[in-house]
């Protein structure tokens, strides 16, 4: 990615995006994606540096939820398992255990979470109304 933004980056100053006329943007469109490009750089390595820094914590029976839970809700006849991260959600990580998700703590799902613990139902008002959530189990 930090070579996808260099590259941008250079593109700006290349010679084949000095403009032909008043109206070529070709150099200000480059300078658009260098800065949208390194922008994205930074928000990635600063999600990196908080999730490695994340201490993990063994949750036992009766635990509040935190950052680190692994934890497994239900929604009418669907079932999701979460890991509570404290940025860098909205990920899909396959294990052998199936499919997690990513879930921020500052995320409205995320927020309800935390602090709750296995066996609660939690409720969380969404555009489509009122969505009622039982968790399942938190690790």
């Amino acid at each position: 990615m930090i070579r996808i933004a260099k590259d941008a980056a250079d593109a700006v100053t290349h010679e084949d995006n000095k403009p032909e006329g008043d109206k070529d943007m070709r150099s200000t469109e480059a300078s658009y994606v260098a800065r949208g490009q390194a922008g994205r750089v930074q928000d990635l390595s600063r999600s990196l540096t908080m999730v490695g820094g994340m201490e993990l914590i063994a949750f036992r029976e009766g635990t509040p939820i935190e950052t680190s839970a692994l934890v497994v809700v239900e929604q009418g006849q669907k079932r999701t398992t979460y890991f509570l991260v404290p940025a860098a959600g909205g990920r899909r990580i396959a294990t052998d255990r199936g499919e997690v998700l990513t879930l921020t703590t500052t995320s409205p799902l995320g927020e309800a979470l935390l602090g709750s613990e296995a066996g609660d139902d939690i409720e969380l008002q969404t555009p489509q109304g009122l969505r009622k959530t039982r968790i399942v189990s938190v690790e």
